[in-house]
């Protein structure tokens, strides 16, 4: 199968998402590419235009065009002026230093967590951990992302870092896509390994925080998140092209 025919497969895969109350053109253009993207429904590699887009989400090329822009400020796209543009190819040194970033800051979160948590957070826990068992064969993977990252989210909550939180969030685009790959090569597989292996890990980790074990709990945290670079070394062998040198 030539490049040409894999490309249009992989555009034939896109999902216009539907607007936001008071969202701006130009906000939904980038919200809808990065879903694509982070989803891998647009695969690394692939070349897209502002016509396409603009095409496909029924919106001018003016939005698409700022788009575009925004996302390769962000790592997701590549422009090359007069021809189509890419979506970037995975980079690990960027998810390397980005989960770097988010484990340094969750070791300490986790810490926290465990002398400060109140039994509300407890509860806010172990809801999330059965939301994700609740969904745990659930064909929307983003939404599966989303509610791992809740739980993380909870945990930087217990002692109010919000900031902290946002700024793990918007580093963490380029390991969500990532991690969305595995799982849907797992899921080739006929197996849920990375989804169990995910479940299981938390439920730790929420044991650790309810004994107030932070020794425990930091060196189940560094496991929980170190994973990510593990499975993209598997990633990369497979699937070379998809992947930056």
């Amino acid at each position: 199968m030539s490049k040409l025919k894999n490309n249009d497969d992989n555009l034939k895969k896109f999902k216009a998402l539907k607007k936001e109350k008071n969202e701006s053109i130009g906000d939904y253009a980038v919200r809808v590419i990065e879903y694509n993207i982070i989803n891998m429904s647009l695969p690394p590699g692939t070349f897209i235009s502002e016509k396409i887009i603009s095409d496909m989400l029924d919106i001018s090329r003016t939005p698409v065009r700022e788009a575009f822009s925004r996302l390769e400020k962000a790592n997701f796209i590549e422009i090359y002026p007069q021809k189509a543009s890419r979506v970037s190819l995975i980079d690990i040194d960027i998810i390397d230093e980005t989960n770097f970033i988010r484990r340094t800051l969750e070791k300490e979160i986790i810490k926290t967590a465990c002398d400060k948590h109140s039994n509300e957070d407890l509860i806010l826990l172990n809801e999330n951990i059965s939301q994700y068992k609740k969904n745990i064969k659930n064909d929307d993977l983003y939404k599966l992302l989303d509610i791992d990252n809740q739980f993380h989210k909870i945990l930087f909550l217990i002692e109010n870092k919000k900031l902290a939180y946002s700024i793990v969030k918007d580093s963490m685009k380029h390991i969500n896509r990532a991690r969305i790959f595995n799982i849907i090569e797992m899921d080739k597989n006929k197996t849920l390994t990375n989804r169990n292996r995910t479940l299981k890990e938390h439920q730790d980790i929420f044991q650790a925080v309810k004994e107030k074990n932070s020794k425990k709990a930091v060196s189940l945290i560094e496991t929980h998140l170190s994973h990510v670079t593990e499975d993209l070394e598997l990633l990369k062998n497979k699937f070379p092209d998809y992947f930056k040198n």
